[in-house]
């Protein structure tokens, strides 16, 4: 026996070693999706931000993130990492499984199940993910163990450790827990067993739920998803929900109970869900039923039902996979476990008064209610593949010992196992190449992610997530148009997204679509009155179509609902300034001083204003006391920023228009020195040197802007003549 787990073993790491080889080109490999997503975004927060984790009820059970952010914060953000670890779990899953099987059935049932596990072809797959399943597989297994043997309290308190800990990986389990808790009462006639495992439960529960209700002021034992969980697989529409994936359809769902019912409180929330889908089940109570029929015959249907990512296309990453895994008539390898799995349990059953065999085969019933209950996924039904793997080895014993009566109980079985399954989507429906696009887009290989996106798009037009992502990557390449036609294809299927909306406005205003976009942010200001960006941007767009005074109506919108947006605050300024407003003008700079101080263009130009102010029909000015406060604010603005140009000039300006040439000077030279190519200040800086007598100086410098005007005459020439030849060849 010990030879053969030993084997075992080493088949198993070695099949998944080479597959961890395989997938690791994979852009999916560094960009886990959906469910994946999930836990290492809560693995990063915990070890980068609080192992407190969030404050609020777990959404998902904590353990594995828990874990995962363990190994976050010791060995870094490394993806590898945790999928070798589970590497090494999966080969203890099938180790597990030989030890079990010898315990229950004997040493060949046993060994044969732990080889079967070793290439089971799902069990190798989801150890790459990053996801619990194999985790809860472990446990489970570990549990069982301990619970088919013989001990003291120590050992009862441990198997309810290890399915408390199950449970803070996978939920379900806990279905199991009152079925186990009989069993060991049947068996000892004591409740002294059954007392050690609740306790051990109760003590890794305990904690988390105490943790949710400290942070949340929430009563949620383990996680508050259950709900959610129950109504995708509970209601009329079961085909439709049980589709959706991460992306807005998503969020939609996740907050429903608040848009339609204000409920906030997440133990509400997963009442609520419950509570749609138990008027579901009352109201159509036939359709219920035969929706848990159809579920039931999903649970053992052969094919691989995808949650996170669809199997059969994952084959293309990997050889191995592809042998061990795959539909073509028969749904290998669940399509034959599955008959196998139900001949032995029959045979078993029949034949057989073990307590530890009748536990086991009340574990796989315990856990396929579970899943039946909510909703049916390959993911969700493998933590029952380990012993329906020994009760398969314990099918093909009764094949070879009764050989037609099993035979023709098995063909019948295959038939029913294998209807229905289809065949394998080799090229991927759209959600494998949303996901495709998206591993791109985080490597940074646009050109590839965009390429997915358009078949994603391809296969499902409806589908919005990959046509938001291609309209970003346009946006980000500066082909706004394209974006723009991306975002109204959007809108014509979701015209209440005003999110998007407000993405089309500003895509529009980055192409200057002045028109298009204060369209777009009229009605996203109309449909979120309060929404300080959306007026802003309508502002912004209003003032670019020479309409200054809704401009001005909307800068003030925004300015009341973010009073703190110099931005705005700013744009608001100027455009008094232009209208002529000038007290309205002076008195938002003066709050763009005070707000932000050591900003130069603020003093600067409320000095402009000022200036403006004193100027008559003539050019020259005299001394007042507005024009040396102005002074003042543009000394001020250069020693902010010696190298700011814009005080420098205003500065020299105002000097030279009070006749205080000789103070100017320096100022334009200093200019010259910040924007050496400024032909007007060469041109100033001759005038200037010719008043105060130093004509050679004068000279020099009108000299010096016939050169640089004619420069940048021949430049700005040079640059039409390539942007024309540019549209021609690349069209624009």
């Amino acid at each position: 026996m010990f030879v053969g787990v030993v084997a075992v073993f080493a088949l198993a790491l070695s099949a998944r070693l080479y597959y961890l080889h395989e997938i690791r080109a994979s852009p999916l490999f560094t960009a886990p999706v959906v469910d994946a997503r999930t836990y290492t975004e809560e693995a990063r927060y915990l070890s980068d931000v609080s192992f407190a984790g969030r404050p609020a009820p777990f959404w998902q059970p904590p353990l594995y993130p828990v874990l995962l952010g363990v190994l976050f914060a010791l060995a870094g953000d490394d993806l590898y990492l945790p999928r070798l670890i589970q590497a090494v779990i999966g080969a203890l899953v099938c180790v597990l499984i030989c030890l079990l099987g010898h315990r229950v059935f004997g040493a060949k049932i046993g060994l044969g199940a732990g080889f079967a596990a070793a290439l089971y072809g799902p069990l190798i797959y989801f150890g790459g993910e990053l996801l619990p399943t194999l985790l809860a597989c472990c446990l489970n297994l570990l549990v069982l163990l301990l619970a088919v043997g013989e001990g003291g309290w120590a050992r009862w308190l441990a198997a309810g450790v290890l399915l408390g800990l199950s449970a803070l990986a996978v939920a379900n389990v806990l279905l199991f827990a009152p079925v186990l808790l009989g069993h060991l009462y049947w068996r000892q006639r004591q409740f002294r067993p059954a007392a050690f495992l609740l306790l051990g439960c109760a003590l890794v529960i305990a904690p988390v739920a105490y943790r949710n209700w400290a942070v949340g002021g929430d009563l949620v034992l383990i996680s508050h998803n259950a709900g959610i969980n129950f109504y995708i697989g509970n209601n009329a529409d079961y085909e439709q929900t049980t589709r959706i994936r991460p992306g807005r359809d998503w969020v939609e769902l996740v907050e429903m109970p608040e848009r339609r019912a204000g409920i906030e409180q997440p133990s509400a929330k997963s009442r609520y869900f419950f509570a749609q889908s138990w008027q579901y089940i009352t109201s159509e109570p036939l359709d219920f039923l035969r929706l848990l029929a159809y579920k039931g015959y999903l649970f053992l249907r052969g094919d691989e039902i995808p949650r996170n990512r669809d199997l059969y296309f994952a084959r293309n990453d990997s050889s191995l996979l592809s042998i061990l895994l795959w539909k073509k008539g028969l749904a290998f390898p669940f399509g034959l476990v599955a008959p196998l799995a139900l001949l032995g349990l029959f045979a078993f059953l029949r034949s057989s008064e073990s307590p530890e065999g009748r536990l086991l085969a009340l574990f796989v019933a315990c856990y396929a209610l579970s899943v039946v209950l909510f909703f049916v996924t390959g993911r969700y039904r493998l933590p029952a593949i380990p012993v329906l793997l020994l009760f398969a080895a314990c099918g093909v014993r009764a094949l070879w010992h009764r050989p037609w009566p099993a035979l023709a109980a098995v063909a019948g079985l295959l038939v029913f196992c294998n209807l229905a399954t289809g065949a394998m989507d080799r090229e991927g429906n759209a959600h494998e190449h949303y996901y495709l696009g998206y591993a791109y887009e985080e490597r940074d290989m646009p050109a590839h992610a965009a390429r997915h996106y358009r078949r994603a798009i391809a296969r499902d037009s409806t589908f919005a997530e990959p046509l938001l992502g291609l309209a970003a990557l346009h946006g980000e390449a500066e082909r706004y148009g394209k974006a723009m036609d991306l975002y109204r294809r959007y809108l014509k299927t979701q015209p209440n997204d005003v999110d998007m909306r407000f993405l089309l406005g500003h895509t529009a205003l980055l192409a200057r679509r002045y028109d298009a976009a204060a369209a777009a942010y009229s009605e996203v200001a109309a449909a979120r009155p309060n929404w300080a960006a959306a007026h802003g941007g309508l502002g912004y767009a209003l003032l670019m179509t020479d309409q200054p005074q809704r401009a001005a109506r909307a800068y003030s919108r925004t300015l009341k609902l973010n009073p703190d947006s110099t931005l705005v605050r700013y744009q608001l300024a100027r455009l008094y300034a232009e209208q002529g407003q000038h007290r309205e003008a002076i008195a938002e700079f003066e709050q763009l001083m005070q707000r932000e101080p050591h900003v130069t263009e603020y003093p600067a130009r409320l000095a402009d204003l000022l200036i403006q102010l004193e100027q008559g029909t003539g050019m020259a000015l005299g001394q007042t006391d507005q024009l040396a406060e102005a002074e003042k604010l543009l000394r001020h603005a250069s020693a902010l920023d010696s190298k700011a140009a814009h005080p420098h000039w205003s500065l020299g300006m105002l000097y030279a228009r009070q006749g205080r040439y000789a103070e100017a000077v320096p100022l334009f030279e200093h200019l010259l020195q910040i924007a050496p190519r400024d032909y007007q200040a060469h041109l100033f800086l001759g005038h200037l040197y010719q008043r105060t007598g130093r004509q050679a100086d004068a000279d020099a410098q009108f000299a010096a802007f016939s050169r640089n005007q004619r420069a940048h005459r021949i430049e700005k020439v040079a640059r039409r003549e390539m942007e024309a030849q540019i549209e021609q060849i690349f069209g624009g």
